[in-house]
């Protein structure tokens, strides 16, 4: 008895045809969407420091937990833009995006420093029920603090070890 193909559609139409495989065009879409999502992150991370107010920990505290808080949308269009960069092996954008990500990481292990400065004073200022909140976000931020600029600084260091190779 012959097999018989199942869920298998019999006379197919030609508009039904598969398109050849464009790597080029799907990396470069990549790499705009990953635009989008960095500008509008870095745009949120931007906003959350506006106007500025050092010196007061109530507000060092919550911009820099609101900043680690947004940072999985700028992460991912920052890593969509590399990565389109390197599958398209366009040198400059991998070089810049690379610094990028390590001055970036810079300047959130700074926040951190700032933030961990005002965690005394967070502590101190409620009891009871609210104090849980506040520890909370000192859970989180410490856990995304560790987790994102560690992670900029490896891909930062990645890319522009790649290049370097490449470039042999």
């Amino acid at each position: 008895m012959p097999e018989r193909q199942v869920l298998v559609q019999e006379g197919a139409k030609k508009r039904d045809r598969v398109l050849a495989p464009d790597i080029g065009t799907a990396w470069r879409w990549i790499g705009w969407f990953g635009l989008v999502l960095a500008v509008v992150g870095l745009a949120d991370f931007a906003l959350a420091w506006y106007p500025m107010n050092w010196g007061s920990p109530e507000w060092e505290f919550g911009t820099v937990t609101a900043s680690y808080s947004g940072l999985p949308l700028p992460t991912m269009g920052l890593l969509a833009l590399i990565a389109s960069a390197v599958a398209r092996g366009m040198r400059w954008q991998i070089v810049v995006l690379a610094v990028g990500l390590l001055g970036f990481a810079l300047l959130l292990y700074v926040g951190f420093a700032v933030f961990l400065t005002t965690v005394p004073m967070a502590l101190g200022a409620v009891e009871g029920v609210p104090q849980l909140g506040i520890k909370k976000a000192i859970v989180k931020t410490t856990v995304l603090a560790l987790a994102f600029p560690g992670s900029y600084v490896v891909a930062g260091w990645l890319a522009l070890r790649h290049v370097r190779r490449a470039g042999r």
